[in-house]
C-alpha cells in the first residue's frame, strides 16, 4: 500500500474520531458523512459507518421486508407505492455515497434520539433518496428506504 493512500486513509479515521462527539440536538447536518456538528447521535455515526463496510452486519440492521419506494416510482399507482417493501432476497447492499458536494446535497435530520432520516438530493434535477433509521431495542436499523425518485418542489 502506498504511503499516500495509508495518509489518506489516518486522516479520515482521525476525522471520524474528533468528529463524532458533541450534543444531540434536533437539527439538519449538511453536506458531510461526518458530524462535525455534533447534530447527530455518536452511537449512529459508529453505525452508519460500519453499515456501510459491513455487508452482514448492513444485513443484520434491516427491518425486512422493509418499507419504501423503488426508483422512479412515477408510474407505479398510488396503492402500489403505500404497499411498497423491499424483500432480503433482492436486496442491494449500499455503499457509502461518494458524490460531489457542487451536484449532490447529503443530510441528515434527527427527528429524536431513536430517529434520524438521510436525504441525498441530485441538485440540478431534483431526484432524491431518503433512508430512516431507528434506534430499536439499542441497536440502529434502517427503518425505511426510497430509491431515486423526483422530489416535490
Amino acid at each position: 500500500m502506498s504511503k499516500s493512500i495509508i495518509i489518506v486513509f489516518c486522516l479520515s479515521w482521525a476525522m471520524i474520531c474528533f468528529s463524532c462527539g458533541g450534543n444531540n440536538s434536533n437539527h439538519a447536518h449538511r453536506n458531510s458523512v461526518f458530524d462535525a456538528d455534533g447534530s447527530v447521535p455518536t452511537d449512529f455515526m459508529d453505525f452508519y459507518m460500519k453499515f456501510h463496510q459491513d455487508s452482514l452486519y448492513q444485513m443484520g440492521h434491516i427491518q425486512f421486508p422493509l418499507k419504501g419506494m423503488p426508483a422512479m416510482a412515477i408510474d407505479l399507482s398510488q396503492d402500489s407505492i403505500n404497499n411498497y417493501y423491499w424483500q432480503e432476497e433482492n436486496w442491494k447492499v449500499h455503499k457509502p455515497f461518494m458524490g460531489n458536494e457542487t451536484e449532490y446535497m447529503k443530510e441528515f435530520i434527527t427527528i429524536s434520539d431513536n430517529l434520524i432520516s438521510e436525504f441525498i438530493v441530485e441538485k440540478q434535477m431534483g431526484y432524491g433518496m431518503e433512508r430512516r433509521f431507528s434506534k430499536i431495542a439499542g441497536r440502529w436499523n434502517l427503518i425505511y428506504y426510497m430509491d431515486m425518485n423526483k422530489l416535490s418542489e
